[in-house]
C-alpha cells in the first residue's frame, strides 16, 4: 500500500490508527509548550546546527535538494520558533501530538486524514508542474522535489502538508509519517514510531492498526 521509488534517500515510519476521537483540548499542546522551555534553557547559548538531532533532519534535506538554512525543515523550524520563545500554536489534538512529537525527536512528521488519501501512496520525486495547496497557504511546487502521491497525486512532502489530506476534528482514521534520512538509526526510529502511535492513543483513543518501516526493518 506504502513505497518508496528506488533510489531515494529517505526511510519512513508509517502508522495507521483508527477509531480515533480528535478534540480541541490542549493536553498535547502543553507538552509541546513544555518541551520549548526544556529547549530554550538547556540550549541557550549553543547555536542551533549544533544541537544533537538537528543534523540528521538537514541531511535529509540536503539529500532532497533543498537548503536546510534557507527553508528548514518542519521540526527545526518548530525548534526555532521554540529557542527564540516565539508563539507556537495548537491547531487539534491529533496535530499538536504530532508538533510535540516532531520537536522531540527532531525529524520531519506529518499527519493525515486518511478517509482523504487513495491508495496506493509512493514516495517519489514530483513531476513536471505538479503542485498542491499547502497548510502555509502558499502553492507547494514539487518537480525533482520528495512527495508523497496517491491515486489523485501528490499530497504531502517533509516540508508541509496538503489541505486536501488536513485532519480535523472530524478525523476518525488517520495515517502518520516519520520522515527519517536513509542512514538514520532504525531501530531508534522504531522506538519513535512506537512511541509517536501511543502519544495519540492516549490523548485521541483509537486503535492501532499498523506501524511499519519503509523499507522494512
Amino acid at each position: 500500500m506504502w513505497s518508496i521509488e528506488a533510489e531515494l534517500s529517505v526511510q519512513l515510519a508509517i502508522i495507521h490508527l483508527d477509531g480515533l476521537r480528535v478534540k480541541e483540548e490542549k493536553k498535547a499542546f502543553i507538552e509541546l509548550t513544555d518541551l520549548a522551555k526544556t529547549y530554550q534553557v538547556r540550549f541557550a547559548d549553543v547555536p542551533i546546527s549544533e544541537i544533537p538531532g538537528v543534523q540528521a533532519s538537514r541531511s535529509f534535506f540536503r539529500a532532497i535538494s533543498l537548503d536546510p538554512t534557507k527553508r528548514r525543515p518542519s521540526s527545526e523550524a518548530l525548534l526555532n520558533r521554540a529557542l527564540k520563545d516565539k508563539e507556537l500554536y495548537s491547531v487539534n489534538a491529533l496535530v499538536d501530538v504530532g508538533n510535540w512529537c516532531s520537536l522531540d525527536f527532531l525529524l520531519p512528521i506529518c499527519v493525515y486524514d486518511a478517509a482523504r488519501i487513495h491508495p496506493p501512496v509512493t514516495m517519489r520525486l514530483g513531476r513536471a508542474g505538479e503542485s498542491y495547496a499547502g497548510l502555509n497557504d502558499q502553492d507547494i511546487h514539487l518537480e525533482g522535489r520528495y512527495c508523497l502521491a496517491d491515486a489523485e497525486g501528490p499530497f504531502g512532502s517533509p516540508v508541509t502538508d496538503s489541505v486536501r489530506t488536513s485532519v480535523t476534528t472530524a478525523t476518525r482514521e488517520a495515517w502518520l509519517v516519520i520522515f527519517a534520512p536513509r542512514e538514520f538509526d532504525r531501530i531508534l526510529l522504531h522506538r519513535h514510531a512506537d512511541l509517536f502511535a501511543q502519544r495519540v492513543l492516549e490523548i485521541c483513543g483509537g486503535q492501532l492498526q499498523l506501524l511499519h518501516l519503509i523499507p522494512s526493518l
